[in-house]
């Protein structure tokens, strides 16, 4: 347990997590420990932790999600955008003008899209530019969205994906005035505009690859987005052309669409226990890391072990409440390289006037832990 001088604790433990993000030890994205731990680890009460966060907190630090954690951010909060906005007390040491960028994205509920985020306001200076930061929620309102930044004279915007496939004539039109847009883990084949992807096929690869490596013979893809989504068709296609490539049978690899993660698990049970003792799956992919966390939970309530009686593993890195931050292997897709790739493209676009066409591919990683395992034969 760490001593103290004679400062107040919540002081230093506020200090401690500080030195630990500014040694890289917590990046932008990455979840801190509970409160139950920090409380562990410091000896205090959980006032005098809760007091820490809260400064923290309100210093844009860190941001907390009610279910999901409490993450290292870049800063505080930028402001929406709106028009009405309370001018700051103090004029001197604001410029004649600043350049307004937008990210819109569908929501910023998990540590993927912070990341992301935080990755495109790592290349714009805060005394030069502001960041609107939208949140889409569907088609249709990213649809609105990217009109009215165009109406509110926004200068150049990242498009973060959707869950479902989509494309619209507004992109197409903003397209064709040449208007600075990136996409950011997304591609739509008839705009030809900057994006800045994970190699999607290549991860589906790792994964199978990794599970065939430990035994594993018939596997099941878990997803609960449209199986056409640009990054969810590819990863299909690379652990289907992975599979063929190993001569698995057809059979192999068996496709579980459209998992609705806000459903009791009893609606799932007996699926998921015809998969393990009918089909004799002994493994699962989950396409997102929200899905992976509640098939987990799942299998627990079915008194399935992991990895014990199945393996199991995700894109993106899993945030569960009742397993240990490197529980989960999962595929790394380098998120906040991504955001930030994607900042240089927009930034370049703004400021040098460049207006030739980027596309940058990011290399995925395999990150091995706990929850996958060799078969039991």
């Amino acid at each position: 347990m760490p001593t103290f001088p004679d400062q107040p604790l919540y002081q230093k433990i506020k200090e401690d997590i500080l030195r630990q993000i500014k040694d890289g030890q917590l990046l932008p994205g990455d979840k801190i420990p509970t409160e139950y731990q920090l409380m562990e680890k410091y000896g205090v009460s959980r006032i005098t932790v809760s007091k820490a966060l809260s400064e923290l907190k309100s210093e844009g630090i860190i941001t907390r999600f009610p279910h999901k954690g409490t993450f290292v951010t870049k800063s505080v909060l930028l402001p929406p955008l709106v028009r009405d906005a309370p001018i700051p007390s103090s004029h001197t040491a604001m410029p004649a003008s600043m350049t307004e960028i937008a990210c819109i994205l569908p929501s910023i509920t998990d540590s993927f899209s912070l990341s992301m985020v935080n990755g495109v306001q790592s290349v714009f200076p805060e005394d030069t530019y502001i960041c609107h930061i939208f949140q889409s929620h569907n088609p249709t309102v990213e649809n609105y969205l990217l009109q009215r930044c165009l109406e509110l004279n926004i200068s150049g915007i990242v498009l973060f994906p959707q869950d479902q496939p989509f494309f619209s004539n507004q992109l197409l039109a903003m397209q064709l005035q040449n208007y600075p847009l990136v996409l950011l883990d997304r591609y739509l084949p008839r705009l030809n505009t900057n994006y800045v992807i994970a190699d999607n096929k290549a991860a589906g690869e790792l994964c199978l690859r990794h599970l065939h490596k430990l035994g594993h013979q018939r596997i099941a893809f878990v997803t609960s987005t449209d199986r056409n989504t640009f990054s969810v068709k590819y990863r299909i296609e690379g652990i289907q052309e992975t599979a063929l490539s190993l001569n698995l049978p057809d059979y192999a690899v068996q496709l579980v669409e459209f998992l609705d993660k806000h459903k009791k698990f009893s609606y799932y049970q007996d699926l998921f226990l015809n998969l393990i003792t009918q089909n004799r799956v002994t493994a699962f992919i989950t396409a997102e890391s929200s899905t992976c966390t509640y098939l987990y939970d799942l299998l627990t309530s079915l008194d399935v072990k992991v990895p014990g009686d199945v393996s199991l593993m995700s894109f993106d890195k899993p945030v569960c409440s009742s397993r240990n931050p490197d529980f989960f292997t999962h595929i790394s897709q380098s998120e906040y390289l991504m955001g930030r790739e994607a900042g240089t493209l927009l930034k370049n676009r703004i400021e040098l006037y460049d207006i030739n066409t980027y596309h940058r591919v990011i290399t995925p990683t395999l990150h091995v832990h706990e929850s996958t395992g060799s078969v039991c034969l």
